[in-house]
């Protein structure tokens, strides 16, 4: 039986290439980098609105019916009694949601149209952060500084950095959550190095979380339900969807 010849050089070169072109259409995807996305994500950032949370305390004023006027701090499963109208769970809303909420609990409770002239203002705020998980030295909550201002890559730090051996950077993912809908927006997100330099720097916002995972997210929704929404510092006391 004739012997197989050893391969050459530049045989070797070509089944190398060849493995790394089946490696490159085989690999993972990844999410659209920093610089590409960060304008979508910071357009849904509330900016001058606060979130409701335990701890807060809220004002409740009324020109027209005294018996509305009164502060109250958030008990904490998101729920805070008022006069009047009783327990009403504001966890997670603004302070407009909340206007409309107690004007509609009015109407239920006395079968009247609610005074125009209520105000519902937060007069004091527990503190506020963002929680970085996965692959960084010391995940856990960074809190804000007095300007409420922090940005994708400042937490990042905050967090010890990424861990330079494991962290899957290119599949990383933001949580956030939206008042205006009562869920939990997410983005993947490739936020490797090479993309920390933008002319926009990614603001976060109260309670967003970062995951730095150490493998590809396939179905990001997949690890939000199994993973995330179960670690989220807030809104903790609202029910998982069904």
């Amino acid at each position: 039986m004739p012997s197989r010849p050893s391969p050459t050089p530049s045989r070797l070169a070509l089944l190398a290439l060849a493995a790394l072109s089946l490696l490159g259409c085989n690999s993972p995807p990844k999410g659209p980098s920093l610089i590409e996305i960060t304008p979508e994500i910071n357009a849904t950032r509330l900016a001058d609105t606060f979130v409701i949370t335990p701890g807060d305390t809220i004002a409740l004023n009324s020109s027209k019916d005294s018996d509305l006027a009164q502060e109250l701090t958030v008990l904490p499963d998101g729920t805070a009694s008022f006069s009047a109208i009783g327990t009403l769970r504001i966890g997670g809303f603004t302070p407009e949601q909340v206007r409309q909420q107690v004007q509609q609990a009015y109407r239920e409770a006395r079968a009247t149209d609610f005074p125009e002239a209520l105000t519902v203002t937060i007069v004091a705020t527990a503190p506020r952060s963002v929680t970085v998980m996965g692959e960084v030295n010391t995940p856990g909550p960074i809190p804000f500084g007095l300007d409420q201002r922090m940005t994708l890559v400042e937490a990042i730090g905050k967090a010890g950095s990424f861990s330079a051996s494991s962290a899957w950077l290119s599949n990383t993912l933001l949580v956030r959550w939206d008042p205006a809908t009562q869920s939990q927006r997410h983005w993947v997100i490739d936020a490797r190095p090479e993309h920390w330099i933008g002319r926009e720097p990614l603001l976060l916002q109260s309670f967003d979380v970062i995951y730095i995972p150490n493998t590809n997210i396939y179905r990001a929704g997949i690890w939000v339900d199994n993973f995330i929404r179960r670690l989220l510092p807030f809104p903790f006391f609202f029910p998982a969807p069904a």
